[in-house]
């Protein structure tokens, strides 16, 4: 009896030891999970005016994103095609996406980039979940299994002379099964060559759980900035998962934002004078009943004129945050 106790517990422990790997592994070779895509062979017109923006597309799943619940791939056809049409009316030459799906089974194994990309020359696909298996949403079971691959992109009007995914820390005070299963967050670097000009665009999406990871993270990605904003055109967007500095509703004393809007050589697409003229115009999350900002645009004014930072609030649902949009002119 006791040596059948032994070799159930033995086979129960490789069995699950088994699982854990599987399920936290991917399909993916190293080498694929970041690289650029060409899509057109014809250049875009060159304008004087260039515009951009920021959208956590929330995988297209609309307020369902983060809950238990499992979207029938109708609402993620809806979502997607109006995607396609927010997309073209903003007429955006560079658009930094976070959470975007690369044929998960989630979505329905629709690569939502590949759809998204229609009159854009080149993207830079970076993966950050490559996944057998996610334990959430935590009911039913059967919906946790199933091919994730997910993370964020560059979408990009002009040519990509070079580009980087960088992978930033996960939290310290998670346990390791627990990060084993969890995504990426990445900073995505790409170079631009637009006309004589070089555009460098970071595409950001930070912790969004641990305030102490967070900031740790930004850290990081201000110690790129530095290296950066004052050799060329900079662009940093993305979804940084905190509120500004500023904003009239403080639930922690965090610093992430505090950082970005005093550093010397950044300003924000919407400064901090326009944010407080309208607060609940700026809010980007969450799209049901928007109540903070946590998705932004910054830019390096020695290189960089403003014309208009806005959110884009006819977005609406289709993914649970709203995107941001900024046109600008290039400072002479």
């Amino acid at each position: 009896m006791r040596n059948v106790l032994i070799t159930t517990v033995l086979v129960l422990l490789v069995a699950v030891t088994a699982f854990y790997f599987w399920g936290s592994s991917g399909k993916m070779e190293v080498d694929a999970l970041h690289r650029v895509v060409a899509y057109s062979e014809s250049t875009h017109e060159q304008r004087d005016t260039i515009s951009v923006m920021t959208y956590n597309l929330g995988y297209l799943s609309g307020m369902t994103n983060n809950l238990p619940v499992s979207p029938e791939k109708d609402l993620f056809d809806q979502n997607l095609s109006l995607a396609k049409e927010l997309i073209a009316d903003s007429k955006a030459d560079v658009i930094g996406i976070q959470e975007i799906d690369y044929q998960s089974s989630r979505s329905y194994g629709v690569d939502q980039l590949e759809e998204l990309s229609p009159g854009y020359l080149e993207a830079v696909r970076s993966v950050n979940w490559d996944k057998n298996y996610v334990p959430f949403p935590y009911w039913p079971p059967q919906i946790q299994f199933g091919n994730m691959l997910s993370g964020q992109a560059i979408l990009s009007k002009y040519p990509v002379l070079n580009s980087q995914r960088i992978v930033l820390d996960k939290p310290q005070t998670a346990p390791f099964y627990y990060n084993a299963f969890y995504l990426d967050r990445l900073i995505q670097m790409a170079v631009l060559e637009i006309g004589s000009r070089q555009l460098v665009v970071l595409n950001v999406h930070l912790e969004a759980f641990d305030e102490i990871t967070r900031e740790e993270q930004a850290k990081i990605l201000l110690q790129l900035v530095d290296s950066l904003v004052t050799d060329r055109p900079l662009i940093l967007m993305g979804d940084f998962n905190a509120r500004p500095p500023f904003a009239s509703e403080q639930v922690t004393k965090e610093n992430t934002m505090k950082w970005f809007y005093e550093h010397p050589e950044l300003s924000a697409a919407v400064s901090q004078q326009e944010y407080l003229k309208n607060e609940t115009g700026h809010f980007t999350f969450d799209t049901a009943t928007p109540y903070e900002k946590l998705d932004y645009i910054f830019y390096n004014h020695r290189f960089i004129n403003p014309i208009k930072g806005i959110v884009l609030s006819e977005a609406g649902p289709i993914s649970d945050h709203l995107p941001v949009h900024f046109t600008f002119t290039w400072r002479d």
